[in-house]
């Protein structure tokens, strides 16, 4: 075939995928050579669905999830059809149960599927994508948010930097000023499937009379995810998390079942900490005195429910209000109880030297860790543990966890501990461990209740016989921890309430008691809607100080076209204050607020006036806050936090990406300005957007927003959904331009179209051959 008609064949298959696909076509074959019109078929394309054999560049979807962007499948003739041939690398992808994949075979170059006709594939011209329908007991899972391992992506190598920046100045009326700066966050690098990172965290504080400064690395550390083992190997500095012996930090490696490369409906879930601001106040969260989360909070009761759910053990929480004042408290990230579907296996490994936290040196002493949990039967799973530490340390542990149904879910287990101390005899203990959760469908509330109890005091955790080893002074022996968790929505109420305790006893120290209890509903008075009410009773109590009880109470109003008035009031041990603000959200990215009241302990009634700003960009997010109070001090603070990320195809500054999660670099072939999720990531000068907020081992859709793309800009292809691993740097490119569309007819100066030309003008988007092809019609 020449090459004129290769071009003519080509754009009549074209117009075919633009004719309505109900109507029976016709085509001229006068268009053709004489010597051509015997030797080709274009029946196949007459009716829907029909395509002539050949390769074809087409997205691939099983049962509506697509699993592929772009991929070259050529079709060949069978009998009077023409089918896909599918090669294996292709077929992994489908997410096929192990017993249905093997009985599929190879057939030459592809995969013969005669034996499973259940198996559909059909073709859609018009969004070109084959549409494959395979029923469900045949795929290893069903969900419409998980996609088998096979599909997933590892990403490009790329550096990354995530950081927030934070800075405060306090101007007292009487004492000296004082100004804070700090930082923290993770740099990284991504080669393959490896990435490597380091947790940094930097503070400088200037007062009238002294200067702090201090910077550390405080670990860094080597992983990567191994979707074939469901697992992920770390190495190099991190913390031990366990589902069994508490956690400290260490320098070695693990190698670890992750859950969240299953669906969602067998992950876990994170810890939530909630607690009451009484000004503008920084929350920060550590762990093992680690900085994992730092957030700005305005007065009244905060939530924090976005923590990765990774983290587990005890939680210490500080709220630095605007005017220095700090209060502690600390929260149970405990386990739901551990439970494994049946006949699977879930496991944890671990080896290496301890070392205290924040510190890159080691204990001389090396451990050795490995848990594992058994899928017995349906509802009941086995699952136990071995620590060791030379000859100084023996742990061990046995559970069971029992799904007991509409009774919820329960797990027991006993730990034996034998610890060896310098200049004492061998202390050995047991440790009794009680787990509870239960979903009430009905009301739609959750339970969740964990509880610890030590049968003596010569009882040590690994982590606490490290702490009477090297740091004796501090250690504290824990004899009772109770923590209670409970939400309730009220759907005919509209009303949702919440209530948390933690209650930690020790052999020798003081008790402590944290709770919190919260409550909030909307409602509809007359003409007025959406009026939201909400009280919280939050109580820290340490037998050896006084009780600290804290009271809120807010009513909110919509008032204008996204504009809210409010009143709150909030009483604790020492003080009662009354606050009128005004709260109003500009756009998507803007949201500004100000506030004026009385505080009853400070000079003048403690009348003061508070204001703050909040501005979201595609480079980060900005917070900046100020107080003035009469006779008694100003304030002002103000944040930023956002991310960097290089690679070979560009680099960008973008909003935060969340701990380890993916983020998505879209290149629009140096065309700027282009929305590439909704309103708030946009391409740089260079063409270049980092789309963060992307979840591990879960379906993401990145979409450009077409109805905001700049003058004369065409995006193709505008829709990305593919899965990532863990750390990953994903990277898509779509096809753009920038200029004016121009429709021509080419005729040559007789007036007639010419046989054939080639056009390489970019800028030119359509041609129009109006003779290659016409319907013909009756009459």
């Amino acid at each position: 075939m020449d090459t004129v008609n290769i071009y003519r064949l080509s754009f009549i298959s074209c117009l075919v995928m633009a004719i309505p696909s109900a109507l029976a076509v016709e085509f001229n074959l006068n268009v053709l050579d004489k010597s051509m019109r015997d030797r080709i078929d274009i029946s196949l394309l007459k009716e829907k669905g029909g395509i002539a054999p050949g390769e074809y560049f087409v997205s691939v979807a099983v049962n509506n999830n697509q699993i592929s962007n772009g991929q070259k499948i050529d079709w060949k003739k069978n009998g009077d059809q023409t089918i896909p041939c599918i090669n294996d690398l292709l077929v992994d992808k489908f997410g096929l149960k192990p017993e249905v994949r093997q009985s599929l075979p190879r057939l030459n170059q592809c995969v013969d599927f005669s034996s499973r006709p259940e198996i559909l594939f059909i073709f859609d011209q018009a969004s070109q994508q084959l549409n494959i329908t395979i029923p469900q007991a045949w795929l290893a899972w069903h969900s419409d948010n998980w996609t088998p391992p096979s599909t997933w992506k590892e990403g490009v190598a790329g550096v990354l930097m995530d950081y927030n920046l934070f800075a405060s100045s306090y101007r007292p009326q009487d004492g000296s000023n004082s100004t804070n700066l700090n930082a923290y966050g993770t740099a990284g690098i991504n080669a393959g499937a490896w990435r490597l990172r380091s947790d940094y965290q930097l503070n400088q504080t200037d007062s009238d009379d002294n200067h702090e400064q201090s910077g550390e690395i405080s670990r860094t550390y080597l992983f990567r995810p191994l979707p074939q083992l469901g697992s992920k190997l770390t190495l190099g500095e991190t913390d031990f998390s366990s589902n069994i012996f508490d956690g400290f930090s260490y320098t070695g490696a693990a190698l670890a079942s992750d859950d969240r490369m299953l669906p969602w409906e067998l992950r876990g879930y994170a810890p939530q900490i909630s607690g009451i601001a009484q000004t503008n106040a920084t929350v920060t969260v550590s762990h093992s005195g680690r900085v994992i989360y730092q957030k700005k909070v305005p007065p009244g009761p905060f939530i924090i429910d976005d923590l990765n759910q990774s983290v587990q053990g005890t939680l210490d929480v500080k709220v630095t209000e605007e005017d220095g004042r700090v209060n502690n408290f600390q929260v149970s990230a405990a386990s739901t109880p551990f439970l494994t579907r049946q006949g699977q296996v879930r496991y944890k490994l671990a080896a290496g030297q301890p070392r205290p936290s924040m510190s890159h040196q080691t204990e001389n002493e090396t451990f050795f860790s490995n848990e594992v949990s058994w899928g017995m039967l349906s509802n009941t799973s086995l699952y136990g543990g071995l620590l060791i530490s030379g000859d100084d340390y023996h742990s061990a542990a046995m559970g069971i966890g029992q799904n007991m149904l509409w009774l919820g879910a329960l797990s027991f287990d006993v730990t034996w501990a034998s610890s060896q101390f310098d200049t004492q005899q061998d202390e050995r203990g047991l440790s009794y461990r009680f787990n509870y959760s239960k979903q009430v469908d009905a009301t739609n509330s959750t339970i969740s209740l964990a509880a610890y109890r030590f049968s003596d005091r010569h009882f040590h955790s690994y982590a606490n016989y490290l702490d009477h080893k090297y740091n004796d002074n501090d250690a504290q022996d824990e004899k009772q921890t109770i923590s209670l968790s409970v939400g309730q929505p009220i759907t005919p109420l509209n009303l949702n309430l919440y209530a948390n305790l933690l209650h930690q006893t020790w052999w020798n120290a003081d008790a402590s008691t944290t709770a919190n209890i919260t409550a909030g509903f909307n409602v509809d008075i007359g003409n007025w809607r959406d009026i939201s009410i909400s009280t919280s009773f939050n109580t820290t109590h340490y037998e050896d100080k006084d009780r600290d009880n804290q009271i809120y109470l807010s009513i909110s109003l919509p008032f204008g076209n996204g504009g809210r008035v409010g009143y709150d009031m909030q009483n604790s041990s020492h003080s009662t204050t009354h606050r009128m603000s005004w709260n109003d959200t500009l756009d998507e990215r803007n949201s500004w607020g100000m506030s004026t009241g009385l505080q009853s302990d400070r000079p003048d009634n403690g009348a003061q006036v508070s204001g703050n700003y909040q501005h979201l960009s595609s480079a980060g997010e900005w917070d900046i806050s100020g107080t003035y109070a009469a006779n008694d001090y100003s304030s002002v603070s103000s944040s930023w936090s956002g991310s960097f990320t290089a690679t070979q195809y560009g680099a960008a500054f973008h909003r935060r990406s969340s701990t380890n999660e993916p983020r998505l670099m879209v290149s629009t072939d140096g065309v700027a300005d282009i929305p590439v999720q909704g309103n708030l990531d946009y391409t740089n000068h260079f063409g270049i957007a980092v789309v963060p907020l992307i979840s591990s081992y879960q379906p993401s859709t990145v979409a450009v927003n077409m109805n905001d793309l700049p003058d004369g800009v065409t995006v193709a292809d505008n829709v990305i959904k593919e899965t990532w691993i863990e750390g990953a740097i994903g990277y898509k490119s779509l096809a753009s331009r920038s200029g004016k569309d121009v429709n021509v007819i080419i005729r040559n100066a007789s007036g007639q179209l010419p046989p054939s030309v080639r056009i390489s003008a970019r800028r030119i988007a359509a041609l129009a051959w109006e003779w290659l092809a016409r319907k013909d019609t009756p009459g």
